[in-house]
């Protein structure tokens, strides 16, 4: 199996750390702040459906799977995410990351990182699609956090 993606980035959200850790007690939302991503309903058993679609120049991929929590924490909080394409082609595993910390005067600092494997047909295009639309992606949640805590990222 090829490496792992990993990604990684840092924003400060103008918000105390207990205001940013209550915005992630809302795993609906957190999702939501990802762009394309989205939960189906209610979690069963603490595991969400969801799904997230990414256009990568021509084209696109959906992937349906899940999300679960598998660890939270006043300072941390730790996601887990599979799916597959619409095609079978593609299935995906990740686990992502989210650190609080104080950043003085200015806020919160959360730390992001993630990791994600691929295997499949066409996992060696899901791989070099992350590197690229991953960062930007990060920074889209981070903005939307920020915003949710009313405070810039």
């Amino acid at each position: 199996m090829a490496a792992p993606v990993a990604l990684a980035d840092r924003s400060v959200v103008a918000a105390d750390a207990v205001r940013v850790r209550s915005l992630l007690d809302d795993v609906a939302a957190v999702i939501g702040c990802i762009p394309g991503a989205s939960v189906k309903g209610e979690p069963e058993a603490g595991v969400y459906a969801a799904s997230i679609g990414v256009q990568y120049a021509e084209t696109g991929v959906r992937f349906d799977g899940t999300v679960r929590v598998t660890e939270s924490a006043e300072d941390r909080l730790t996601v887990r995410a599979e799916g597959r394409d619409g095609v079978g082609t593609v299935r995906a595993e990740g686990v992502i990351r989210l650190t609080l910390g104080a950043d003085g005067a200015a806020g919160t600092a959360v730390d992001i990182a993630a990791e994600f494997t691929f295997s499949g047909v066409l996992a060696p295009l899901a791989r070099s699609a992350t590197r690229i639309v991953g960062p930007q992606l990060l920074r889209s949640f981070a903005r939307c956090l920020a915003a949710r805590a009313g405070g810039s990222g």
